[in-house]
């Protein structure tokens, strides 16, 4: 049984029914003889995408809603408030929505019952967030689009990385991103797949990863979950302008964005647990006789969006831990021109490189981990 409880939020007073267990597992294979699939566009798909791809034999595809919240304010089962932010500032929410019938066949099996159980206006949140929020249990979510329960927390597994998942109908989010989700035959190829989205999408940039390549199926799978940048580098409150721009709240800035000197590159602003490594794999760069190779810096730390998608994730420049270099050769959505051995000290000091992207980004590097220890 769930408990009642009465809560007020933003001066209303609703009552919440909580009761769902915790839960927490590592992931688990797709069923014998199936694969499982993420596609997903910087356009986004058609809704008719997923009827499309179902006309391939034995094949299901649910969509997913991506969309980015602000979490205002949020209460425990109790009523007690664990966020509470000045007006107009939240901390950025990544979280998608879901239809819960069709998304427990792509969650760990033992967990796909809390999913199918989850209520439209419900959601679980991911361990990761609850770790953000220090509260291991159900919450009361009062985002910028409106309230939500989230009734237990499940593994980053069943969330695929984002903070929350909910189940439909979306909220009134200006900007959103549709991807989908498919399980087919191993006999099924890529291509297949691909020539299922062109029929309704035409000749669009398209990704298409499967759960054998990446941890998690989610929108552009190559780049770490928002969630990990916050518990690596912080979280921060934050408004957004019109313009693209952020202005964070608080003491967030000047306690970890510093400007300092790194190999190469000269005074850079970002965020002081990046230093080390950066400067780690500019010495690197050095040491070989190839700094040369490095003709423009065009910056770190940038409170903003990713420009393309417009309003639907942040930049990694925004935590400071994102670079740009060479841009005049490498403008977005060009064929990349960076030198291959730049590339390869970069990923090897735990660098991402957008020229790897279903859009090339190749002026941008940004943080992915720990550099392998040598």
């Amino acid at each position: 049984m769930g408990s009642l409880v009465r809560i007020s939020l933003a001066g209303l007073i609703v009552t919440v029914t909580f009761g769902l267990t915790t839960a927490g597992s590592p992931p688990a294979a797709a069923g014998e003889g199936l694969r499982r699939y993420v596609i997903w566009s910087p356009q986004g798909l058609p809704a008719r995408t997923g009827k499309e791809i179902e006309k391939i034999d034995g094949t299901r595809a649910t969509p997913v809603i991506m969309g980015l919240d602000w979490l205002m304010r949020s209460y425990d089962r109790a009523g007690n408030k664990i966020d509470d932010l000045p007006e107009g500032y939240g901390y950025p929410f990544e979280m998608t929505v879901v239809n819960p019938a069709a998304y427990k066949r792509f969650v760990p099996a033992d967990q796909a019952e809390v999913v199918a159980r989850l209520e439209p206006g419900q959601a679980l949140i991911s361990r990761s967030e609850a770790k953000l929020r220090d509260h291991d249990g159900p919450l009361r979510l009062g985002l910028r689009s409106g309230g939500v329960n989230a009734v237990a927390v499940v593994s980053d597994a069943v969330t695929n990385g984002y903070e929350a998942i909910m189940a439909a109908p979306a909220p009134d989010w200006k900007y959103r991103m549709r991807y989908f989700l498919v399980q087919t035959p191993a006999t099924t190829s890529r291509d297949e797949l691909r020539e299922a989205v062109a029929r309704v999408a035409g000749d669009i940039p398209l990704g298409l990863r499967s759960n054998t390549q990446v941890p998690h199926l989610r929108y552009a799978p190559g780049v770490r979950p928002q969630v990990a940048f916050k518990r690596a580098f912080g979280e921060f409150p934050a408004r957004p302008a019109s313009s693209g721009s952020l202005s964070i709240l608080g003491r967030w800035v000047s306690r970890h964005i510093r400007t300092e000197s790194v190999p190469v590159l000269g005074r850079v602003t970002c965020h002081r647990k990046f230093f080390a490594q950066l400067r780690e794999a500019f010495e690197e760069l050095n040491r070989r006789g190839l700094g040369h190779l490095v003709r423009e810096y065009s910056g770190c730390y940038n409170a903003r969006f990713v420009a393309t998608p417009a309003g639907i994730r942040l930049s990694r420049h925004t935590w400071g831990i994102a670079f740009d270099i060479n841009s005049s050769n490498n403008q977005f959505g060009a064929e990349p021109r960076q030198d291959p051995r730049l590339v390869k000290i970069m990923r090897d000091h735990g660098m991402v490189w957008g020229g790897d992207w279903v859009v090339p980004d190749g002026m941008h590097f940004e943080w992915d981990r720990l550099p392998e220890p040598h």
